[in-house]
């Protein structure tokens, strides 16, 4: 097969588009109104959802879990592995910035995933689905001589659900051997519910509510506080502390080397996390009463924007207050600068925040007029009892 070199640009050339980028970008620029399209309804307080935005990854092989615990933030070897359930984690890149939020669950109890693993260790890697491919190449650099196999999932044949009923924080059932179901307990935010694995479009064996769209569980999680995904946590470029990985339980502080390792632990005994991701309702530039409550408006009218931008404070110059991450409607989730848009305070040195404070954010699309909404950020209730949080995530061999 003849290889086909690129041809030589001058730097004066512009770069030709396929059709297939070019509608993607089109896409990614779109000034269509917000109005113009229908919101999602608010999620029902028990229901389920099929997460068709993520993908599967299987790793399998007597050397898997021994791979996985030098590349991933949790401690792989701290659960027993005869009744393992799914847990929380993330993979790093060398500097240690987030490259991949996911959720791990050992595969190798289920009998309908027992047969391909031939009772090898195995686990299932939930990813982003746009990232997969980026992931297994990730995971590919590091094999080297361990005795596994790496394959992305086919689409269908499993599939990721997140279920919930109310504020329950009913606890998963580990899989048992005969077991059909793999998953765990979404232990990101308490009460956030549960993650299932199922096999041949098959819906979860226990599920209460009804089912709803993936949009609908994606708004319970923005209202909760939790990102997800590289548009949330920005690929290459978030660190795992202003993700709020750590409060998650994604991070286990006490387990050895790991890609990424440094710089994590550094900053969790040395540094002040002065930024995390939190929770944000935007709201219209003629209001002049801020928000009290964070609440989704399925009617709201608010056009916004297609990426990341700059939050910054009302009619005062100076650093930017934060970032603009995404959302719908009229909430979203934003990088904020916490002594700056919330009553945290991270030192003695006093804080920069004041009730009386509001902040924007201004963008301005190609050929449109600049276009502005307030924003305000809200700290939710598990971050401020963060302790509560991490004694959920501990082991109880602790």
């Amino acid at each position: 097969m003849r290889r086909v070199l690129p041809t030589l640009m001058s730097q004066s050339s512009r770069p030709r588009l396929c059709k297939r980028c070019f509608a993607a970008r089109k896409r990614h620029i779109s000034t269509t109104p917000l109005r113009a399209l229908t919101l999602p309804s608010p999620p029902p307080s028990s229901g389920f959802a099929r997460l068709t935005n993520r993908a599967l990854i299987s790793v399998r092989g007597q050397d898997a879990a021994h791979y996985l615990q030098g590349l991933t933030t949790a401690n792989i070897k701290s659960f027993p592995s005869a009744s393992q359930s799914g847990f929380y984690s993330s993979f790093l890149n060398a500097q240690g910035r987030v490259l991949h939020d996911v959720f791990i669950y050992p595969s190798h109890q289920s009998a309908e995933f027992r047969g391909e693993a031939h009772e090898e260790p195995s686990f299932l890697i939930d990813v982003d689905k746009a990232h997969a491919d980026t992931l297994r190449a990730h995971l590919k650099r590091y094999k080297l001589r361990a005795k596994i196999v790496l394959r992305v999932i086919d689409p269908g044949d499993w599939d990721v659900w997140g279920t919930w009923d109310g504020d329950d924080a009913t606890l998963w059932d580990a899989a048992k051997p005969g077991s059909e179901d793999v998953g765990c307990t979404d232990n990101r935010v308490p009460g956030m519910g549960q993650r299932v694995v199922t096999h041949d479009g098959r819906k979860p064996t226990t599920i209460s509510g009804e089912e709803t769209p993936v949009e609908a569980y994606d708004i319970r999680r923005i209202l909760n506080g939790v990102p997800q995904g590289h548009f949330e946590i920005l690929f290459g470029e978030a660190l795992p502390q202003e993700s709020n990985i750590d409060y998650m339980g994604g991070v286990d502080f006490r387990k050895g080397c790991y890609v990424g390792q440094e710089l994590t632990i550094r900053t969790h005994h040395t540094g002040v996390v002065r930024k995390r991701i939190l929770p944000v309702q935007l709201y219209s530039m003629e209001d002049e009463k801020a928000p009290d409550t964070l609440q989704y408006d399925p009617q709201s009218s608010l056009q916004l924007p297609g990426g990341a931008q700059n939050i910054s404070r009302m009619n005062k110059r100076g650093r930017s207050a934060g970032k603009w991450l995404t959302g719908v409607g009229n909430i979203g989730l934003a990088l904020c600068r916490l002594e700056t848009m919330t009553d945290v305070r991270l030192t003695d040195e006093g804080s920069q925040w004041s009730p009386e404070n509001e902040f924007k954010m201004s963008w301005q699309l190609e050929g449109d007029e600049e276009r502005q909404l307030k924003i305000k950020a809200f700290v939710p209730e598990w971050h401020r009892n963060r302790p509560t949080v991490r004694d959920m995530h501990r082991q109880p061999n602790d």
